[in-house]
Formats: C-alpha cells, structure tokens, sequence
C-alpha cells in the first residue's frame, strides 16, 4: 500500500512540513501508542523503519495546528510527546 505526502502546516510559526501518517500508531511500530493523535513521518536520518518522528498535533488548548515546539514555546498549551 502506498502512502502519499500530505503537509502539516504550523498556524503559530508556519512551518510547513511533509507527514506520512496521522494518528496514534504509526506505521511499522510494534508497541508504540502516542497519547494524542500526531502528524508523523518516518524518520529520514535512519535506515530502521520503526523509527519515525513527531511533527506536531492539536494544541490542547487552542486546537490550533502546531508543530512540536510552538505550543511549549508560548506556554499555550501541550502536546503529549511524554
């Protein structure tokens, strides 16, 4: 099954980034569940296909489309990359 590009956009910074996958199990993990839904891509630095990275989600505040950094940074929110 093949998997197309889709972008998350950043409504705090505006970074644009690419993400394979949206939820909380990403692909060819075995015991990885995220506590909230993510936008994740695979991770381009590694040869293992487990590894992946996260993007960003929904602030849990704002609801706004952040990536991962945005939200901490203006103390506005979290989210959950525990």
């Amino acid at each position: 099954m093949a998997s197309h590009c889709r972008q998350e956009h950043c409504q705090l910074c505006g970074l644009t980034s690419p993400y394979t996958y949206y939820g909380q199990k990403p692909p060819n993990t075995r015991a990885i569940v995220l506590l909230e839904e993510c936008f994740v891509t695979k991770d381009p630095f590694s040869p293992d296909k487990e590894k992946f990275l996260v993007l960003g989600s929904s602030c849990s505040l704002c609801n706004l489309c952040v990536c991962v950094g945005s939200c901490r940074l203006l103390g506005r929110g979290t989210i959950s990359t525990r």
